[in-house]
């Protein structure tokens, strides 16, 4: 697991700001406006090439693609369903952006701790 500052901090940004773009885009395009289930599955769709193009094209060459990618995805992914399902506002979109980008963060941390077990801690 990563322990460097600067890629830690990254991490952290680059889900917030990804969280962040997916919500707001999928609120302006579909807002709620579709029953759930289609809002949630157009949302998905919208949040991952959202989350895509971010991670590939500005965030990756400066943090890694494999650590950038999964958390990324995950969370546009699940950023975009937040907005494809609920018509949230500025402040709304903010919050719930932020909050989604480092609640898959933190997942994504717990599960590779999780698979990888315990470590042999060398410097």
């Amino acid at each position: 697991m990563e322990k460097r500052l600067y890629f830690i901090a990254g991490d952290l940004l680059s889900n917030i700001i990804v969280g962040i773009v997916a919500i707001g885009v999928t609120t302006l395009l579909i807002g709620g406006n579709m029953p759930m289930v289609p809002g949630m599955l157009a949302g998905m769709v919208v949040g991952m090439v959202l989350a895509m193009g971010l991670s590939m094209g500005v965030l990756a060459p400066r943090l890694g693609i494999m650590e950038i990618m999964m958390p990324c995805m995950m969370t546009g992914m699940v950023a975009g369903m937040w907005g494809g399902m609920i018509a949230l506002s500025f402040v709304q979109t903010l919050i719930w952006g932020a909050a989604t980008g480092v609640t898959m963060l933190t997942l994504v941390y717990l599960l590779n701790a999780a698979i990888s077990g315990p470590q042999k801690l060398t410097d």
